[in-house]
């Protein structure tokens, strides 16, 4: 559970988009406690580990510091030595998806869908005008109340909702800092609060259907699902359901355990204990 706006964000990209001037993708950037979201166009030239560097102390740092921790999945630039050294240095932990489990990163592949939604009903016939839409697009989505905490991410941040155009009526606030401040602090635990109750009905929905995992150990075997794994037979019809057995070289989490694989196997050792059982 994130504790404070802009300590935990999560991040995504939509690719494959038409050329508008000049970018071809968007990388979503989401403060996991507000709710609060940037939308950031990607030119065609600038999308190594180092521009996203550049890219994010301009569009992200400077507006609210270094979070405390990034959750992703494993693109090729989030697994570059060149991002986690960026990352290194001041210490921000990346909390990488493991192999072959999106669900870790739900929450930028839900803001993703909304993204392209709002798009899709306003870009003209060619595509190519969506990035002169971004701005509108951030702004009508972070001044919307969200599901989670019933308040808007600028309202969860910002503690007021910004003039988005025609004559409006405000309460003045007090000049006083000390009760600006203690009004900060109760938006911040009522948004907090949300996404308890939010935490709380998902997990009270989904964790009847739920089996309780086995409680793996160091030196398990296990035998790992094949549904995402790529073998050189010909059809993955009659290719083996589950592959190994492989053993466990560390426990992560109750959900997550690393395993010792071939070597020739170029895939990520870290997999959610779903795509498991017992040998």
């Amino acid at each position: 559970m994130p504790y404070a706006p802009w300590q935990s964000i999560a991040m995504d990209f939509i690719t494959e988009l038409a050329v508008s001037e000049g970018c071809d993708q968007l990388w979503v950037i989401i403060d996991r406690f507000t709710k609060m979201a940037h939308f950031i166009p990607l030119e065609k030239e600038r999308k190594t580990a180092a521009d996203l560097a550049v890219i994010f102390a301009r569009e992200i740092w400077k507006h609210h510091g270094l979070p405390a921790d990034i959750v992703s999945d494993r693109d090729s630039r989030f697994t570059s030595e060149t991002w986690k050294e960026f990352l290194r240095l001041p210490e921000i932990r990346p909390r990488m998806s493991t192999a072959f489990h999106p669900q870790t990163d739900t929450q930028t592949e839900r803001l993703n869908q909304t993204i392209e939604a709002y798009l899709r009903v306003f870009v003209n016939t060619e595509q190519d005008d969506w990035r002169r839409l971004l701005p509108m697009a951030e702004f009508a989505y972070n001044n919307s109340a969200t599901v989670v905490n019933g308040m808007s991410p600028f309202y969860a941040n910002y503690g007021f909702h910004p003039v988005a155009g025609g004559a409006t009526v405000t309460e003045p606030l007090n000049p006083a800092s000390t009760v600006y401040a203690h009004w900060i602090q109760a938006i911040h635990n009522e948004a907090w609060k949300g996404l308890e109750e939010a935490q709380e009905r998902m997990r009270r929905y989904t964790d009847p259907e739920r089996k309780k995992p086995p409680a793996y150990q160091v030196g398990d075997l296990v035998m790992l699902s094949g549904r995402n794994i790529r073998t050189r037979r010909p059809t993955k019809k009659l290719d083996h359901k589950n592959h190994g057995p492989f053993q466990i070289e560390k426990v992560i989490s109750p959900l997550a355990v690393r395993l010792t694989l071939p070597r020739k196997w170029k895939i990520h050792n870290v997999f959610h204990v779903s795509l498991l059982e017992p040998y």
